[in-house]
């Protein structure tokens, strides 16, 4: 079944194309990749589905329901939810808090509740704190929950922004880059957990430069060049498709990663 279907989609900033005409579905429950040299458009793609960015053309749906001009916070709201190139958590809070403030986006207390302390804002936070803890510890992070962020290694701080992601319980849930800069044992941990949110019922789209962790992790791949689709289809083929190997430069298959 279709979860989230791309149709046409295509942005234009002035007389750049960054996304032309880009059509591709993504199925509940699979690990879809998007991979493509620099400047491919992979990023902007990400920012249309999730509406920080308004296509020139095309539309999105998700669930049925078309959410091409929605807001992003009520694209948020709807299940569809984005990590970063770089992290973007609180350094100077602890892990428990960075993913407790996260799940404010499903806050039912109102302004004034909140303001107040209510009945129904406590009972929010209390709510809030349990499931937080809960992430932290699927995530591998529950030893960590009250060291400073910015104390974190690497790898930790990745898993870190991936848990304050689920605080806002995604339904499709892009990764923006989840493997950069981790090391091969890091790597393999990151692959794993992301198995597990997939397991968990979350859909997954990613965005990754690691080929060997895309070909690892992915159910199938789209392939972008300078904003076009050019390939689609499961790991091994995306491995022995000439146009996407010409497209990395003409690198040897080793070189690239394939």
């Amino acid at each position: 079944m279709s979860l989230l279907q791309v149709k046409d989609l295509t942005k234009r900033f002035g007389g750049l194309t960054a996304v032309n005409g880009v059509s591709f579905e993504v199925k509940e429950g699979e690990i879809l990749s998007v991979i493509g040299p620099n400047g491919a458009g992979k990023s902007t793609l990400f920012k249309l589905i999730t509406s920080f960015l308004k296509p020139s053309h095309g539309t999105i749906t998700f669930k049925g329901e078309d959410i091409t001009h929605l807001p992003p916070h009520v694209v948020a709201r709807k299940g569809i939810v984005r990590t970063f190139q770089e992290t973007n958590i609180f350094k100077e809070m602890t892990a428990l808090q960075n993913v407790v403030l996260a799940h404010h986006l499903r806050c039912r207390a109102s302004s004034w509740g909140i303001f107040f302390n209510s009945r129904q804002a406590r009972k929010d936070e209390t709510e809030f704190h349990q499931s937080a803890l809960e992430i932290l510890t699927y995530l591998g992070l529950a030893a960590l929950k009250d060291e400073e962020a910015r104390n974190l290694p690497h790898g930790h701080l990745r898993a870190l922004e991936i848990a304050v992601a689920l605080a806002a319980n995604p339904t499709l849930l892009l990764l923006d880059e989840p493997f950069t800069g981790m090391n091969p044992e890091e790597t393999d941990t990151a692959v794993e957990m992301v198995r597990g949110i997939r397991d968990r019922g979350v859909t997954v789209i990613l965005v990754e430069h690691d080929m060997r962790a895309v070909m690892k992790i992915s159910d199938r791949i789209v392939v972008l060049n300078f904003g076009t689709k050019i390939a689609e289809g499961k790991p091994k083929e995306i491995q022995q498709n000439p146009a996407v190997i010409e497209a990395y430069l003409g690198k040897e298959d080793e070189e690239a990663g394939f």
